[in-house]
């Protein structure tokens, strides 16, 4: 922690200061990525917790160190400089020292009680529980539920402990549905929705589509919205959130259309015959994802969601040697099988297919 030079905490009034200590806390972060990839757990809770003690707020801790370190490990996952296993082992620091942070945060008088959940099938909790502790820091009472819970575990604690509001943190498209069965159990209580993460994108429109009364892009923007409900609650809708089911299906039958779709590119593609177990496992798997992320973008009618995936995809594919012709071949051979399960997906992904980004980058 010596060696590692923390700037001084920048005027929140001052947006080119605060810009400039952002960029600064990089280096930080350097440094705490470099205790964690090392195994060395205790130097990285260390360091964060030093932070702490020379003054720097712990929102600052956890998004320019911590949440930036995770994001910067997903970089070099997605570069194929780092395994998976990688990934868990700063995932694993991360962990301990978001724990520590908590219990180092001297949070101020509650102000309301918040239930942080993920959506079902959402398993990156770190993202989810970062917004907890944030929003403990600033004075609300909350209680995070970690990765996954089952809806109807959520339902029961909502029924007991009536909160204010649920937060519903989602980073991956296709567990949309799951933000809306959680948006509808809420509902059900009397209970708003605020919803954030990743998947949610830079506006409230795919929040919107999936039923939530509220979103946020950053924790200053969650705490303005559940300081607003509480002295002017959101008219919650008693109708359930309307569901495009030709989505829904084609969410169900991904993996069928990406067996089919796997033939037709061995058809194209002779030498794919010979693939071992492994290479059609994962072929088949990046596959399958694409027909979910067609409809997660379906389901909410945002064509976005496909398209950021699918340039991410190219990316990750084109770090493992794989030439964007396979990818754009297996968009080809996709389409007409989306197409006859759900017309707005198909359109959705033709369009991609026919968008210059995809086919030249």
């Amino acid at each position: 922690m010596s060696q590692v030079r923390v700037p001084a905490p920048a005027s929140g009034s001052d947006g080119i200061a605060a810009m400039s200590a952002k960029q600064q806390y990089s280096e930080v972060m350097d440094a705490y990525l470099d205790r964690a990839i090392s195994r060395e757990a205790q130097a990285g809770v260390h360091l964060a917790l030093g932070l702490l003690e020379r003054g720097v707020p712990s929102e600052v801790v956890i998004v320019d160190v911590l949440a930036a370190a995770q994001h910067e490990v997903g970089e070099r996952w997605l570069r194929d400089e780092w395994t998976v296993a990688d990934e868990h082992l700063v995932s694993g620091v991360t962990q301990k020292t978001l724990d520590a942070v908590s219990t180092a945060i001297e949070a101020p008088d509650n102000v309301g009680y918040v239930v942080v959940a993920c959506a079902e099938g959402e398993w990156h909790s770190l993202p989810a529980q970062m917004l907890a502790e944030q929003l403990r820091s600033h004075g609300v009472a909350v209680a995070f539920l970690g990765a996954s819970t089952p809806l109807e575990d959520v339902v029961k604690l909502l029924s007991r402990r009536r909160p204010d509001a649920l937060a519903v943190s989602c980073t991956m498209p296709v567990n949309f549905a799951g933000v809306i069965r959680l948006v509808e159990a809420a509902h059900a209580h009397g209970i708003p929705v605020l919803t954030g993460g990743r998947a949610l994108g830079s506006d409230p429109q795919r929040a919107h589509r999936l039923g939530a009364d509220g979103w946020g892009a950053t924790v200053t923007e969650a705490v303005s919205v559940l300081d607003a409900w509480r002295s002017r609650p959101p008219l919650l809708s008693a109708s359930p959130t309307t569901l495009d089911h030709a989505a829904l299906h084609l969410d169900a039958n991904a993996s069928t259309l990406a067996a089919a779709a796997f033939d037709g590119l061995c058809t194209e593609f002779p030498h794919m015959r010979s693939y071992s177990d492994e290479e059609v496992a994962r072929t088949r798997h990046d596959l399958t994802y694409i027909v979910r992320f067609v409809a997660a973008a379906s389901l909410v009618d945002c064509a976005d969601v496909l398209t950021e995936f699918l340039a991410w995809l190219q990316m990750y594919l084109s770090h493992r040697g794989v030439s964007p012709k396979v990818l754009e071949a297996g968009l080809r051979v996709l389409a007409p099988l989306i197409s006859g399960l759900d017309a707005r997906g198909g359109a959705m992904l033709k369009a991609a297919i026919a968008s210059e980004p995809l086919v030249t980058c």
